[in-house]
């Protein structure tokens, strides 16, 4: 047999073995052990990606957040799924109040000012989803000017409110009334 013929069957196979291969949870790439033999989380990453302004709540208080997955059968048996969050009483601490963080745009609409995005504490890497589970996404509001789209981690402010349930979205944060912190 060629080379150029076991090289495209060792291609099949590796494409066939992607295609039947399930889809891996993201808290299935939460954790890395380490030369040391320590075991690093997804929250012990964000500090790789962008520091917590004074004053500014930390992206790990929000990561504590538990997801709950909820599982059934509607009134017309059609199964659901979804995830909820367990907030923890840090977090419970911060509904209702003005909060500021630092991390990364990831947009929903297509023009440069946006009133509506996602929030998180890493950088986009893919243009459809956003890799990490709900705790560590905000829903952002924007009130009045809209916010000019940017690669660069920016810090913002806004009155947070906690989502206790969205079978629709699995939106644990929305962060409303959000305005850009000049720094």
């Amino acid at each position: 047999m060629s080379s150029r013929v076991r090289m495209s069957a060792a291609v099949m196979m590796l494409a066939a073995a992607i295609a039947v291969a399930p889809a891996l949870p993201a808290s299935a790439l939460t954790y890395q052990e380490n030369s040391d033999g320590t075991t690093r989380t997804l929250n012990d990453y964000i500090k790789d990606y962008v520091d917590v302004p004074k004053g500014a709540t930390d992206w790990k208080v929000f990561g504590q957040t538990q997801e709950i997955d909820v599982k059934g059968v509607d009134k017309d048996g059609y199964d659901y799924e979804y995830t909820k969050p367990e907030f923890t009483p840090a977090v419970e601490a911060l509904d209702g109040k003005q909060v500021t963080v630092k991390g990364f745009m990831f947009p929903l609409g297509e023009t440069e000012g946006q009133k509506l995005f996602l929030f998180g504490p890493f950088p986009l890497s893919c243009p459809y989803h956003y890799h990490v589970g709900p705790s560590l996404v905000l829903e952002v509001h924007v009130d009045k000017k809209p916010i000019n789209f940017s690669y660069d981690p920016i810090t913002i402010t806004g009155k947070l409110q906690l989502v206790k349930e969205d079978p629709e979205m699995n939106t644990f944060f929305r962060l409303m009334d959000a305005k850009v912190v000049k720094g």
